[in-house]
Order: structure tokens, then sequence, then C-alpha cells
């Protein structure tokens, strides 16, 4: 029998004090944000305490980023729902030109990170570079 793959964000749920003390936002805002529908438990049953997703973790943590720098409630939440998208959109182009990393330095985490091709002819590779220089691209021609 094959095992299903697990998946962090689908399956770890935490309840609304976990999500309270993890974030630094009490649970009466959290309750407030679930009103107005800008969070939604995964499970919310009678008499039992309300239960996060992993994604929802993340919301909170964008939302709460957004209200300190001065945003309203409502457009805190519009900004976390827009970064969202941008992460995805990011996810996407990673996982379609991510070829491999090579650790040059285990200790201080130094590597050369390879991106692929950058022109339909597959002459230039990119390569994203962690040195003791810093982080920037290098373009090698085959």
């Amino acid at each position: 029998m094959m095992k299903e793959k697990f998946s962090l964000k689908a399956e770890l749920v935490i309840g609304i004090g976990d999500l309270s003390k993890l974030t630094g936002v009490s649970t009466r805002q959290l309750r407030y944000w679930e009103e107005r529908g800008y969070i939604e438990a995964s499970a919310i049953e009678k008499n039992i305490t309300r239960k996060y997703n992993f994604e929802v973790f993340y919301k909170v943590q964008a939302i709460k980023k957004y209200l300190d720098e001065g945003f309203t409630l409502a457009k805190a939440a519009e900004q976390a729902d827009w970064r969202k998208k941008q992460v995805i959109i990011c996810k996407k182009f990673v996982n379609a030109t991510f070829v491999d990393v090579s650790i040059a330095d285990d200790k201080k985490l130094f590597g050369k990170i390879d991106m692929g091709y950058v022109d339909k002819e597959k002459t230039q590779h990119l390569y994203g570079i962690v040195d003791e220089k810093g982080s920037y691209f290098e373009i090698n021609k085959e």
C-alpha cells in the first residue's frame, strides 16, 4: 500500500490560542478577522476550539505586518492576499526553472543555484551565487 504524500500546508492545524501565541495577534482580533471574512477556520464545531491551517498562519502574519506598517485592516488583508499571489507566481517560476544546488561550503552555507538556461537557444546558463561577496547572478555561456 502506497502512503499518501504529507502536505504541511494542508494537514497541520493549530488552535486559536496557539495561532495567537505564534503571531502575536490576540484571540479576540482573530475572531474579529474571521467574522469579517479575512481569515477562515478549518473546522468549527460547537464547544470545540477553532482550528486553523498553515496558510492561515502565514496570512495572519502578513496581515499583522501590514497593520504594523500603518495599513487599515481591509488594506492589510488585501495586501496579504496580493502577496500570496506574488509568492505563488515566484514558486511557479522557480519550480519550472530550478535545476540544482551545489554546495561549496556547508558550514558557511555558500553555493551555486543552477536556474537553467536564459535563452531559447540554450547557450547561456543562469546561476545564483551565494558566497563571501554576497548573493548575485552569474550567466555562463555554454
